[in-house]
């Protein structure tokens, strides 16, 4: 049973999500919790390399005291804590009714993805349970954590952190390789956690070319997160730069205007290849499963009908 990866799982994943606005509204609540959630990282990037610069760790450190010690302490840890239980919820629900939205798209080329949404929301505890588990192993949140600890020890030990976290990469890749298709397993087969994982492995190593193939055009597709680490990256210094050297109150208030236009036209613009890469990594993460997931069936059935 030959498959072609182009012909049998990317132009067909693509031309099942191609001009979906159903997937356009649907992803609006995850995107604002993400912007947010990036709006965040970029505010503490803002200060953090602020305060290197111009050698103000200990006013920044006081500022934030002051502000613990502030009346509206407790508005803001309520609220950053709303925010933390939705993110880790909201996202990982919305995405697994994704799954269930394409595959009945597929199967009956008609499917409402509010219904998706609420039909899989009993499933709540196995997608709760498999995203802890298993995102620290995402490459994104190993390389923050290589940052987050190469900034705590202030580069001191860069070689071990750097040599340490290397390994760890290299054993991400592995599983995020291996465990692919775990996901799909656990909505549409309806398996336990350690289960899907088992039948992810067996699919993944049967097609290990096949499954590298896809996960490395992954990498080409979040294309977003390279776009999220530029703007990062360069936004801080660029405000920085508007407050230090423009000295003219005129001028820097025109030229903070103008950055946050930009801003703003960025974060549309991030929305609408959200949307698009998002629908499209996971439509085609589908079409392997249910290909190669095929495959595995008939290879077994062979199997059984050989030892009878």
């Amino acid at each position: 049973m030959k498959i072609d990866t182009k012909n049998d799982i990317i132009i067909p994943a693509w031309k099942l999500i191609e001009n979906d606005k159903k997937i356009k509204k649907f992803y609006f609540l995850p995107w604002i919790l993400s912007i947010i959630f990036l709006s965040v990282l970029l505010v503490y990037q803002t200060i953090y390399t602020y305060t290197k610069i111009t050698h103000t760790e200990d006013q920044t450190i006081q500022t934030i005291l002051n502000f613990i010690h502030s009346a509206y302490i407790t508005e803001f840890i309520i609220i950053a804590i709303i925010f933390i239980i939705s993110y880790l919820l909201i996202l990982p629900i919305f995405e697994w009714a994704l799954v269930r939205y394409i595959a009945k798209k597929d199967t009956t080329r008609s499917a409402n993805i509010w219904e998706s949404l609420s039909i899989w929301l009993y499933k709540f505890l196995p997608i709760f349970e498999y995203n802890n588990i298993f995102s620290e192993f995402k490459l994104l949140s190993v390389l923050n954590w290589y940052l987050f600890i190469l900034r705590f020890f202030d580069f001191k030990h860069i070689n071990i952190i750097s040599y340490i976290f290397i390994w760890i990469f290299i054993f991400s890749i592995i599983i995020n390789i291996l465990f692919s298709y775990s996901k799909f397993i656990i909505i549409l087969e309806n398996k336990k956690i350690f289960e899907s994982i088992w039948k992810s492995t067996k699919i993944a190593l049967l097609n290990l070319k096949n499954t590298f193939k896809i996960y490395f055009l992954m990498f080409i597709l979040n294309i977003r997160v390279l776009l999220n680490f530029i703007v990062f990256l360069i936004f801080p210094f660029i405000v920085i730069f508007v407050i230090w050297f423009i000295t003219t109150k005129l001028l820097q208030t025109l030229a903070i205007i103008i950055l946050i236009s930009i801003f703003i036209l960025f974060i549309l613009f991030l929305w609408y290849i959200t949307w698009v890469l998002e629908s499209l990594k996971m439509s085609i993460w589908y079409f392997a499963y249910k290909k190669w997931n095929e495959r595995l069936q008939s290879i077994e059935n062979e199997l059984k009908d050989n030892t009878k």
